[in-house]
């Protein structure tokens, strides 16, 4: 069959296989999605960058790159970086270069600021008023996750040494890491809430666990559990895609031209000569309202309860996020 068809021996093979295994065969993926070394890193890892940029601050010091990248590879719990490569995350955690001194320092945006203060003065209110607070967050494990590190007898020197003393050179690796399942859950100061576990199989092939959830998932799971919340409950989750969907899709500038015209149309919003792409889009502007409304915000209001966002790469805010390390390590 290969020198008929011109086609590879080991492609045929492994087509010929996939057919017995599964009765299908699926057209191969001939496009590799790279993925950086920012989409690798976890919540944990990400946060704990974020606090050795504000422990230089507190010791009185500017945190440029070289600081950050000693800081973050003398620290055994944080992944090792080259000195490029933290540049680069250190730009996505939303930290931005500013000139003050004639010095180049890493500072947080204005906005990220004013969230995080208004973030702390509600929880404070909320813990004050005695109400019921739920933090809910996603996490994703693999079943064949194993320990990174492990003993080592370096007196052993070659697999014939180890068969001569009748000892072994050391644990096999893994073949695989397995399924991955994603997890979602909810708890209080009284633990996970009964019944608020949603955990399922990961059926695509990428490195990113957020891919795996969408809106119409998490809003299915979000309805069943507001019945088993305390009343007047405050809910604190992260502003990830599928939580963030808002009730009304506004025109951006992605969107075509038509499609702007035809929205501001549904509005009762006519011109009577043709107007650019960008003039359409400053009229969308002030028709959208100052404040954006949630899907997630408005079935919580209508239960009776309160969402109260964290501010961005703020995974620190989120107690839950202690839980997932404790469950990966038993995992592991």
């Amino acid at each position: 069959m290969s020198k008929a068809t011109g086609i590879g021996y080991r492609t045929i093979k492994d087509t010929i296989n996939e057919y017995r295994k599964t009765s299908t065969v699926k057209s191969p993926n001939r496009k590799r999605v790279k993925t950086s070394l920012f989409d690798k890193t976890d919540d944990l890892d990400r946060n704990g960058l974020r606090q050795k940029v504000h422990a230089i601050w507190l010791r009185g010091e500017l945190p440029t790159i070289d600081k950050i990248l000693f800081d973050v590879n003398e620290d055994p719990t944080l992944p090792n970086f080259k000195r490029t490569t933290l540049y680069n995350i250190i730009k996505k955690l939303d930290f931005v270069f500013t000139k003050r001194k004639r010095c180049s320092v890493l500072t947080e945006r204005n906005d990220l600021i004013n969230w995080r203060r208004n973030y702390l003065y509600d929880i404070r209110k909320y813990r004050s008023e005695g109400k019921s607070i739920y933090y809910l967050d996603e996490t994703w494990l693999n079943v064949g996750d194993c320990v990174d590190r492990v003993w080592v007898d370096t007196t052993i020197q070659s697999k014939q040494d180890a068969f001569n003393k009748g000892l072994t050179t050391g644990p096999k690796n893994p073949t695989g890491k397995g399924q991955r399942l994603i997890v979602l859950h909810i708890g209080s100061d009284m633990g996970f809430l009964e019944g608020g576990l949603l955990c399922f199989g990961s059926k695509k092939n990428s490195a990113n666990y957020h891919d795996e959830m969408n809106g119409d998932t998490f809003k299915d799971w979000f309805v069943t559990i507001l019945p088993r919340l305390h009343l007047n409950s405050i809910v604190v989750m992260d502003n990830a895609p599928y939580h963030s969907v808002q009730t009304e899709k506004y025109p951006t500038s992605n969107s075509k031209k038509g499609d702007i015209l035809e929205w501001l149309n549904s509005k009762g919003i006519t011109f009577d000569r043709p107007l650019l792409k960008a003039q359409l889009l400053t009229k969308v502007q002030e028709l959208k309202p100052r404040t954006k409304s949630y899907v997630i915000d408005n079935l919580a209001k209508h239960a009776g309860h309160t969402v109260l966002r964290l501010p961005p790469y703020h995974c620190e805010f989120n107690p839950i996020e202690l839980a997932w390390a404790m469950v990966k390590g038993y995992v592991k």
